[in-house]
């Protein structure tokens, strides 16, 4: 399977940030948050698995619509090529409505920086 491309920094690791957000309302704002879930994985699958974990167990809560397109992208194309995305480097995400709520699921690639004890900086006192 493809890897990303190794990161230019010796000390760095690619990882995926993964984030479940579920918005009161369909016009909702940052301040109309009811929950938010979030999460860093090892690998693209290893991201869009918790999604599709999520999605599955909300779907019995979903109109019959919404549903299906839940399904749908839980358990064929969707995961597919957001997957993809996460190893092109791209970010991906999900979005469904439930009663008057949002629900969105988001991953997005980013470099986890290791510093060895050795070459990290004292703390100067002021």
């Amino acid at each position: 399977m493809h890897q990303p491309a190794a990161s230019p920094c010796p000390d760095t690791e690619i990882r995926y940030w993964y984030e479940h957000v579920t918005y009161r309302s369909l016009t909702a704002a940052g301040s109309d948050i009811d929950k938010i879930e979030r999460h860093s994985a090892r690998t693209p699958a290893e991201a869009i698995r918790q999604i599709r974990l999520s999605v599955r167990a909300l779907a019995p809560t979903l109109p019959p619509k919404e549903r299906k397109r839940a399904l749908s992208w839980a358990d064929g194309g969707g995961c597919v090529g957001a997957i993809a995305a996460l190893h092109r480097g791209e970010p991906c995400g999900l979005s469904l409505s439930r009663r008057s709520a949002w629900l969105e699921w988001t991953v997005h690639p980013y470099r986890l920086f290791r510093t060895p004890e050795a070459r990290r900086l004292p703390l100067v006192p002021r």
